[in-house]
């Protein structure tokens, strides 16, 4: 299975991280990179990429140097591959991957996509073309990094009847906040998060709540069919905290998903935390979620820490999947 992967950014580079630290072995052979790019540059190479020689140009500052051939941005989808793999920041309307990927669709392309913009302000029309199209498109990586929420709902709790979903989606408005309740400036804790790898291209995304907004958009929408859009969606950012009584350090932005009286309620909020609340225990850098069931316990799941490994360990379990109806190379 040939793949396509715009953006190289910190979860870029960790995916091709992880594919060169198992390049010797057959864990990932069924994925080939034909053709690579970041802001500079566009390559290709029909025979596939070296990930470890990709990974090292970049980290060099040029993925020019690796000698691939450049190819005009243009032409995208006259090379020949099979999955588009979008890891390019964010814009604020969605509208550059909603058209990358309704091009893709109509170019016999599947897409696996870290970007949560535009499934977030597009999701009926980009779900809509990729039926019409009979095409593909993933997104475990848009929600909630590494933790696999959506492939555990399809694949572990077919039978189970979801009446809410309650989680912590955006670790770096938490971290932001947890620091901030620990006496940090709103700038320090801006610059230490970044560090971590875990903030947007742009941070006011993470820190106005936008992110965590687009993400409970995501999660209603693929969970529950609720065809909402992100200004159906309440939200609080960490920016003006001035709102909140008491200790800082006993609230947490989460995202909340339910269904009451057959009426779906989606928000994004700090919110003061029960002490016996598993959600506590991932101290703002992790991310997790509580699958509220009927007639059923909860069920939540964890995940301690969350930054760029775990994202692009999301996203090439969704590479995984879909090369599953490839032709094996093996």
């Amino acid at each position: 299975m040939k793949v396509a992967i715009l953006g190289l950014g910190q979860v870029g580079r960790s995916l091709l991280q992880i594919l060169s630290d198992y390049s010797s072995t057959d864990r990932f052979r069924d994925i080939r990179i034909a053709l690579a790019a970041d802001f500079q540059h566009m390559i290709f190479n029909e025979a596939g990429m070296d990930p470890r020689r990709l990974l090292y140009y970049k980290q060099k500052g040029d993925i020019w140097g690796t000698g691939y051939r450049e190819i005009d941005r243009n032409g995208l989808f006259r090379e020949d591959f099979d999955v588009l793999v979008d890891l390019m920041p964010a814009t604020k309307d969605g509208v550059r991957a909603r058209d990358l990927y309704l091009d893709a669709f109509r170019n016999h392309r599947d897409v696996v996509a870290a970007c949560k913009s535009g499934l977030a302000n597009f999701w009926d029309e980009v779900m809509k073309a990729a039926k019409t199209s009979s095409r593909k498109i993933l997104y475990e990586a848009t929600v909630a990094g590494g933790v696999p929420l959506f492939n555990f709902i399809k694949h572990c709790n077919r039978t189970a009847d979801i009446s809410y979903i309650r989680g912590q989606v955006n670790s770096a408005a938490n971290f932001i906040l947890l620091s901030i309740a620990s006496g940090k400036s709103f700038e320090a804790s801006i610059e230490e998060a970044k560090k971590f790898g875990i903030l947007e291209a742009d941070y006011h995304f993470d820190t106005l709540g936008i992110d965590s907004a687009w993400k409970t958009v995501i999660i209603a929408n693929s969970v529950i069919d609720a065809k909402i859009k992100p200004s159906d969606v309440r939200y609080d950012g960490v920016e003006d905290l001035s709102g909140i009584h008491g200790n800082l350090d006993e609230y947490r932005l989460l995202s909340s998903v339910n269904m009451v009286s057959g009426k779906v309620e989606a928000s994004s909020s700090l919110v003061k935390v029960n002490p016996d609340d598993p959600i506590l225990s991932l101290k703002g850098r992790g991310l997790g979620f509580t699958i509220g069931l009927r007639d059923r316990s909860p069920m939540t799941l964890l995940e301690s820490s969350d930054g760029p490994v775990e994202t692009a360990g999301a996203v090439l379990n969704d590479l995984l999947e879909l090369s599953d109806s490839f032709p094996s190379t093996r």
